[in-house]
């Protein structure tokens, strides 16, 4: 008999610090990044994040599914309201091909229907492991506007269009020490998280030689920089996720 599994939307605190299932299959990596993007989540259930679970009969969370109305997304976007726009989307690899995703999101989206929810947006990538835009033109969501290397799909519900435009980027790439960090942290992610605090570490190595700051994405933050997280360094877009020390290092370096 296959196991079932059923969805659950997020409600409480104590439901916010289970997220990222997705950082959980095996023991994370990243601990203390993952405690600190559920804090956010628990921090802002109802105002930044809203979720969905999939949950197994024993209480294991194996699936998630993470969004904001559009009055509220923090994405490098200006959205009508009354669009539901989507953050991350993930089922635990070894639950994969048994259904839950497919159900997880049949959830998700008669939910929103059933409130009136114009459509669903959501900003693709063109990685076949995360959040590719040909999983979501399976499902029926058409491109409506290309950013660099992210698509951005939507699937009408009550409206057959949405106005969507991108924010303009407003950090300068410059050169000149002491060399300025910028840690924009905005809808959290364990795997991007990670380098966050290595670099605050790395960062102090470099004494006054490097001037750091930190700042949690708002909606005054996305009209200020035109971006929704990132690391910048002397404004350069530098360091993904999963970084060593050695490649902080290095990026900090080059600036000299």
């Amino acid at each position: 008999m296959s196991e079932t599994a059923s969805i659950k939307r997020l409600r409480s605190i104590e439901e916010a610090q289970l997220a990222f299932p997705c950082m959980a299959e095996v023991p994370s990596p990243w601990p203390e990044s993952l405690a600190a993007c559920r804090n956010w989540v628990s921090q802002n259930l109802g105002r930044y994040v809203e979720g969905y679970h999939v949950e197994l009969a024993n209480g294991e969370v194996v699936g998630q599914l993470y969004y904001a109305p559009s009055e509220q997304a923090l994405i490098p976007y200006r959205v009508e309201p009354g669009v539901a726009v989507i953050y991350c989307e993930w089922i635990q690899g070894r639950h994969q091909g048994r259904g839950f995703g497919r159900q997880l999101f049949s959830t998700f989206e008669a939910q929103m229907r059933e409130s009136g929810c114009k459509g669903i947006l959501i900003e693709a990538t063109e990685h076949e492991q995360y959040m590719h835009y040909r999983h979501y033109l399976a499902r029926g969501f058409e491109p409506i506007l290309e950013n660099e290397d992210r698509k951005v799909l939507y699937l009408p519900l009550q409206q057959a269009q949405v106005q969507v435009t991108a924010l303009a980027p407003r950090i300068r790439p410059h050169r000149g020490v002491p060399v300025e960090i910028l840690i924009l942290s905005g809808y959290l992610c364990p795997f991007e998280t990670s380098t966050h605090l290595l670099l605050l570490d790395v960062a102090r190595e470099f004494g006054d030689r490097v001037r750091l700051r930190q700042e949690s994405l708002t909606p005054n933050t996305l009209e200020r920089y035109g971006v929704a997280g990132g690391i910048f360094i002397n404004g350069r877009r530098k360091l993904a996720g999963a970084t060593s020390e050695a490649e902080i290092q290095q990026a900090i370096l080059e600036e000299f």
